[in-house]
């Protein structure tokens, strides 16, 4: 029994100390932009096509924070648009079209925040931990000129009719906009690790202006297990088999409505900064002062 209570004592003794400090609370509105880059070996080998960079909105989100002295966390919920666009390449080396990608998740992520910089105006903190995304849309397309392209052998049986086949590729009519992959070929949510840095400026005794840098990598490939056997099959014209991680980079700014709450130990009770404290007695002010009448 002895053992027992030194067990909960050791245990306890963190948490109570953890819970005895003072907490910063903030909670704000957040925007940003994101970079995507995907790690697909088969688009890697694929010689029809070249990566592009591009940026995709990432609209708002909602940021919930709680501080300690030295650490802290947050989770920030919101709406991001991720996906890398392809430049098409023909036979001859030269750009003929355009292969886009686009996802769009509500993503959760939750965050610890290590502070390296804890002034009493500005805060830098490197944030790192997890995210549980669910697909709200998601789409493949692809748009060319009338050119040649080299497609491998194995989806030859599968080329439409007005595709011929060259000696140096397969002379193509031009496309528009033709859907290679829809929603229901991705994956309906993933699972993202996360690394970055946060900086918090406070501009006022209320309210928090914050910048984000962070980066987001996939754990799971994004298309669904039956599109991935479909492309291990050699049944989708335009895709060679092999596995795809998206890496996406966030750059977001937000403002925040922060407060303090600080712990008292003879009561036990939480105080927000600022409120200023009570008077003994019936009301919150003090009472009239009362002078002896001179003898």
């Amino acid at each position: 029994m002895t053992r027992l209570y030194l067990f909960i004592f050791c245990l306890s003794s963190p948490v109570s100390a953890l819970f005895a400090q003072d907490q910063t609370v903030s909670l704000g509105l957040f925007t940003g932009i994101t970079a995507t880059h995907s790690w697909d070996t088969g688009m890697d080998r694929d010689a029809r096509y070249s990566a592009m960079h591009n940026l995709r909105f990432a609209p708002i989100s909602i940021n919930y924070s709680l501080d300690y002295e030295g650490f802290g966390f947050f989770i920030n919920p919101g709406l991001v648009n991720i996906g890398q666009n392809f430049q098409v390449v023909n036979t001859s080396g030269g750009y003929v079209g355009k292969r886009k990608v686009h996802q769009q998740y509500l993503n959760i992520p939750l965050a610890v925040r290590l502070h390296l910089i804890d002034l009493d105006f500005f805060r830098l903190s490197l944030v790192g931990g997890g995210s549980w995304a669910f697909l709200l849309d998601g789409s493949e397309k692809i748009e060319h000129d009338a050119t040649r392209l080299r497609f491998p052998a194995q989806v030859y049986p599968l080329l439409p009719s007005d595709y011929s086949i060259e000696y140096d590729g397969v002379a193509t009519p031009p496309v528009d906009d033709y859907t290679l992959l829809q929603k229901r070929d991705f994956r309906s949510y993933q699972v993202f690790a996360l690394l970055g840095f946060r900086a918090d400026w406070d501009v006022s005794d209320a309210w928090r202006i914050s910048a984000d840098v962070r980066v987001h990598y996939g754990i799971l490939d994004p298309r669904s297990p039956a599109y991935l056997d479909k492309l291990d099959r050699y049944e989708a014209l335009y895709d060679l088999p092999g596995r795809r991680h998206d890496t996406y980079a966030l750059v977001g700014i937000g403002v925040s409505r922060y407060f303090s709450l600080s712990q008292h130990a003879d009561n036990g009770r939480k105080q927000t900064k600022g409120t200023p404290k009570r008077k003994n007695g019936k009301n919150p002010w003090p009472g009239p002062r009362r002078k002896k009448p001179r003898s």
